[in-house]
């Protein structure tokens, strides 16, 4: 029988992330998320960066990692991504005998409606980012800004050219 070598992360965790698995809608869930943050902490897999996003709390400096029922972390059936996401993230060592990094899980939960991400910003106490609008180089003239359409107006001229180009073969 192999024996495994310590973790290559301290583990470490917000105090809600007990909460927040005991909350999955299933308890197979759960025993994959405890999986999966196991599988982290010993180094064995590794989550995705999370980017700065829009109208979320900055968690730019934590990783998401997928999962669901399949064990699949890109794609589940139907081709739809994972439902359900850990947001983490990796700290310095502290000083003192045990000098591995410290990896810390901040949320578990959904990934609908950003629901996980909004959750890590809270407790990170972190700030929705305000994004300025891009400065523009010179402003184009009104006539050659494209007008949009709505869908019906664009399929009801659509339809309008299809009739004349038929009409102009007869």
């Amino acid at each position: 029988m192999p024996v495994e070598g310590p973790d290559l992360h301290r583990g470490d965790h917000h105090p809600q992330v007990g909460a927040d698995i005991l909350a999955l809608p299933s308890s197979q869930l759960q025993r994959i998320a405890l999986i999966r943050i196991s599988q982290l902490t010993r180094g064995e897999i590794r989550g995705a960066p999370l980017e700065a996003m829009a109208r979320h709390p900055d968690v730019s400096d934590c990783l998401k990692l997928y999962f669901d029922l399949s064990q699949n972390e890109h794609r589940v059936a139907g081709g739809q991504a994972p439902r359900w996401r850990i947001v983490y993230r990796l700290r310095d060592a502290l000083s003192g005998p045990d000098a591995r990094m410290l990896l810390q899980v901040v949320a578990v939960g959904a990934r609908a409606a950003s629901e996980v991400y909004q959750l890590a910003g809270t407790r990170l106490e972190r700030q929705r980012i305000v994004r300025a609008p891009a400065p523009q180089e010179s402003p184009a003239p009104a006539a050659a800004a494209p007008r949009q359409r709505s869908l019906v107006e664009a399929q009801r001229l659509a339809a309008e050219r299809l009739r004349r180009a038929q009409s102009r073969r007869r």
